[in-house]
């Protein structure tokens, strides 16, 4: 059969040794086997497996007879029993047979993953299949905890799936359209086992230790055919996260921020655990030593294969304390200066999070989706710092303490609404979207700061500060799009959209100072308290032309976007009238070389908005020596934006490259205006400013050398950043290079090893204009190497050992980080149903954490508390009946005998 997939797998085991696929004329051919008995088989969709015992011999070449197969069709009369091919390829679905890839007891989906060639899990739970990033994992073709794809694959046990379905899923437009945009999402779909399909299923596990060190996890699904119901719930103090970073970023804002504001690197080492915490976001580097609880349901459902609802619910509490001690470097041209600071901040953080996804068709061309979504979250801290900061000269000028105190709760509400309408031509088709949301946040703090001034040949000065503050701050927002597609020929159509966005904001803060006389907070400060609406509008239409031939697909077109920003400061009666018109054209062109080999380039101009805190002329005193305020003259951002990646692989030797190449260059950049005094200490405010770019580009070539039983992914990511600051007026040009080497090897003999070692370099260099004697260069060496050993008795040992060295920064942190963690785990009962697993993290008991941040005016040195050495002892029980092992599967074809 042409384009058939051949599989080879070890007689002995029936572990995949390597697969291909057919040629048009059905030929194929499989190199560098070494000798030994073997399994070959053939399938093709709609005709039955074929298994053929192989004995190669060293050296030479083999030739194979022809391989005759039978429809499915023809065999209905019969029944038919045999072992299911490990790969089979379903037009652009990768498919692999999970008995073929055996994993220990008490696996989890990524332990089964890493067996599968090109798949890779990085250390923080990132999924990679031939170099790209898994972006969406599905159950039974089904979300499973939306927004999340780490959910699934670190919760639900190996052995409850059947088949792991890789495929590129076509964006919604192209599946409503049917033209392909060239837009598709990395999917991965996890198949499970007919008998979880109509079964309770999962794992419970606890461990406690010493340190007081404690974790609790627990895992249960419940499956009955369309309906999948899943229980996720979580205890610990060992800085395991609960759910995504995203919830608490997308929710605080942190991540547009960072997106937005951009002119500074951060280079970061020492700590590494497994898992990252939800409000850091530091991952492997986690500042902190938090205690966690979190729980989450997921609800899956079809009704008739017109009504589909997916809906999920996720809760987490944290409390986190933080030691930090730093040394920032700041780099003002005739008064730079040294601080150093030590503080400690304890936080809690509660939050709710309701997702639901409702698609209604109502009938064959027409279908409605409405996806709502809640968050409600409420923090509280409370931060104490001790400071001084030292002139280049040596001469004290200033020290002081702060404490600031600050309790906040808010409530996001979204929904969305998209109808969906093809018309009678095929790729004629309407469709429109409604969007609003809702954000209430209100907030509470004190600040109580005691700050001494030295100056030269002068009395030192004293700055108490002792203040009481409040916010409540209201934002809604409405929207709507309408697109019309017009088909034009087979493979080419024209795309009409209209849009509209209001979005509506008030904010009011009030400060109160403290009155010496009856130690109350009566004393109304009218520079820190703000009274702010805001209205801002943007609406427009766009023009694309879209086409998709045989070898390429493109798109070029345009939109023109008008916006319209009105604010007042009810306070000081300052309006701020604010108007843009914007063309914003865009272009994507992508050249199939073959199914597994193409180029894509991108290009599309967009604009950032500055935000209402940036626009509003209140200055923010939470840290004195530090004080930010905004600017009613900010003008929008207008960046040009172009990708390009390129991307091969075979799949039947695991070889890939990879190459991204990405240039993002900005007018009227959104950068910071500092002013640093005499005194030490700095106001900053956002300007405008052109000369703004970044340049980034990352490699990577993997590749299997069959007879070392190893796989090998070298590559590198470079990155250039040109920034703009003003420091005391002086325009600072600002560039960052940071280039980062790495390699890996993966080395696997089933039920026996698997090792992996790794080497990470990261180095660093920093250039300012107004300050050549401030430049930097820096250096980071990352060694790491896991090892897991399969011994009799069920036994299972794991070694991680990761080695960080830090070079070129301030005295006492260039830091050598040795980091071992180590278990032993025993698997007993009836099909191994239960494990007992030993761990101890740090065996060393070396870890630290440090950071390195430099940006327009200063150079940050950072160490914070980490995890130190504990042991834990733990225990696990799975609640299926076929325990934590995975077993064979066969396939039958007619009636039962």
């Amino acid at each position: 059969m042409a384009y058939a997939t051949v599989s080879l797998v070890h007689e002995k085991d029936s572990t995949l040794v390597t697969f291909a696929r057919a040629d048009s004329s059905g030929y194929f051919t499989l190199p560098n086997i070494d000798k030994g008995s073997y399994l070959l088989s053939t399938s093709y969709v709609g005709y039955l497996p074929v298994w053929k015992k192989l004995e190669v011999a060293a050296g030479g070449e083999q030739v194979i007879a022809d391989v005759n197969m039978t429809d499915l069709v023809t065999a209905q009369n019969v029944t038919v029993q045999a072992k299911r091919p490990p790969v089979t390829m379903n037009n652009d679905t990768l498919e692999f047979n999970t008995e073929n890839f055996k994993t220990h007891p008490n696996a989890v989906v990524e332990d089964m993953l890493k067996k599968m060639p090109g798949v890779t899990v990085e250390s923080d739970g990132t999924i990679k299949v031939n170099g790209q990033t898994v972006q969406k994992i599905l159950v039974n073709g089904k979300e499973f905890f939306t927004g999340d794809p780490k959910m699934a694959t670190k919760n639900l046990p190996a052995d409850a799936v059947d088949k792991v379905q890789l495929f590129d899923k076509k964006s919604d437009r192209s599946e409503f359209t049917g033209i392909d945009d060239g837009n598709t999402t990395r999917t991965i779909n996890l198949k499970l086992k007919k008998d979880r399909n109509n079964a309770l299923f999962g794992k419970i596990y606890g461990s406690a230790g010493t340190n007081e060190r404690y974790d609790g996890q627990a895992n249960i699904n419940r499956f009955n055919n369309e309906e999948q119901i899943s229980l996720l719930a979580m205890g610990n103090n060992t800085n395991k996260q609960g759910f995504s970073i995203a919830d608490a970023m997308n929710f605080s804002g942190a991540l547009a921020r960072g997106m937005r504001n951009g002119g500074g690197i951060v280079i970061t080492g020492g700590s590494s655990s497994e898992t990252g915490l939800p409000t850091t976001g530091m991952g492997q580097n986690q500042q902190g030593v938090a205690t966690t609880y979190a729980g989450g349901i997921n609800y899956n459902n079809n009704w008739n294969k017109k009504t589909d609802l997916n809906t999920s619910y996720t809760g987490s509490d944290m409390h986190l304390v933080t030691n930090r001690q730093s040394t920032t470097q700041n780099l003002a041209p005739t008064n730079s200066y040294v601080r150093k600071d030590n503080s400690e901040t304890a936080s809690d953080n509660t939050q709710h999070r309701i997702n639901l996804a409702l698609d209604q068709k109502i009938d064959s061309s027409f279908s409605v989706k409405f996806t709502p979504n809640i968050t409600w979250q409420k923090t509280a801290s409370n931060a104490t710092s001790n400071y001084n900061s030292v002139s280049s000269k040596g001469v004290a000028l200033n020290e002081g303490s702060t404490v600031n105190i600050n309790n906040a709760d808010a409530v996001n509400i979204t929904n969305n609404i998209l109808l969906r309408k093809r018309l009678a031509k095929k790729g004629r088709t309407l469709s429109g979207n409604l969007n609003n949301t809702y954000n209430h946040s209100q907030s509470s703090g004190r600040l109580n700061s005691n700050m001494l001034f030295y100056y030269e040949n002068q009395m030192p000065v004293d700055s108490v500060i002792s203040q009481i503050n409040s916010r409540d701050a209201v934002t809604q927002t409405y929207g709507a799009n309408v697109t019309y597609t017009e088909p034009i020929g087979k493979r080419s159509l024209l795309e009409v959209s209209s849009f509209g966005n209001i979005s509506i904001g008030k904010s009011n803060k009030t400060t109160y100072d403290q009155n010496l006389g009856n130690g109350k907070y009566d004393l109304y400060n009218e520079l820190l308290s703000n009274d702010f609406t805001s209205r801002y509008s943007y609406g427009g239409g766009g023009l694309n032309f879209r086409t998709n031939q045989k070898m390429f697909n493109a798109t070029v077109g345009t939109s023109l976007q008008t916006a319209a920003l009105q604010a007042t400061n009810n306070t000081a009666d300052v309006k701020i009238r604010q108007t843009f018109t914007d063309l914003l054209p865009n272009a994507a062109f992508q050249y199939l070389f073959s199914r597994f080999r193409n180029l894509k380039l991108d290009y599309y101009a967009s604009t950032v908005q500055p935000s209402v805190t940036q626009l509003q002329p209140i200055a923010d005193i939470s840290d004195p020596l530090n004080v930010s305020s905004g600017n009613a003259d900010l003008k929008r951002q207008y960046n040009h934006t172009l990708n390009m990646n390129y991307f091969a692989v075979k799949p039947e030797s695991g070889t890939n490259i990879r190459a991204l190449l990405m240039v993002v260059a900005s007018k009227d950049a959104i950068v910071n205006a500092d002013s640093v005094k005499e005194n030490g200490s700095r106001s900053s405010r956002p300007v405008n400013a052109d000369g703004v770019y970044m340049v980034t580009g990352n490699f990577g070539y993997g590749f299997t050398v069959k007879k070392l039983k190893s796989r090998f992914d070298v590559g590198s990511s470079i990155s250039y950043n040109r920034n703009v600051a003003f420091l005391n007026d002086e325009r600072n040009l600002i560039s960052n290079l940071a280039i980062g080497p790495n390699l890996s090897w993966n080395f696997s003999i089933d039920d026996v090893i698997d090792l992996r070692l790794s080497s990470r370099f990261s180095i660093s260099k920093a250039t300012y204009s107004l300050q050549p004697q401030a430049n930097t260069n820096y250096l980071q060496q990352s060694y790491g190497g896991e090892m897991t050993n399969y011994l009799p008795w069920s036994l299972v040992v794991n070694n991680q050992f990761n080695y960080v060295l830090n070079s070129g920064r301030t005295s006492g942190f260039n830091t050598q980080v040795p980091l071992w963690n180590a278990s032993i785990a025993k698997s007993f009962l009836k099909n191994k149903r239960a494990e007992v697993k030993l761990s101890v993290y740090d065996l060393l008991n070396k870890n630290i954490g440090i950071t390195r941040t430099a940006n327009q005016s200063a150079i940050v040195d950072q160490r914070y508390n980490v995890l130190n050495r504990y042991f834990t002892l733990g225990f696990t029980y799975s609640l299926n009946k076929s325990g934590l092992q995975t077993k064979g599967a066969r396939i039958m074809v007619g009636p039962p005998m």
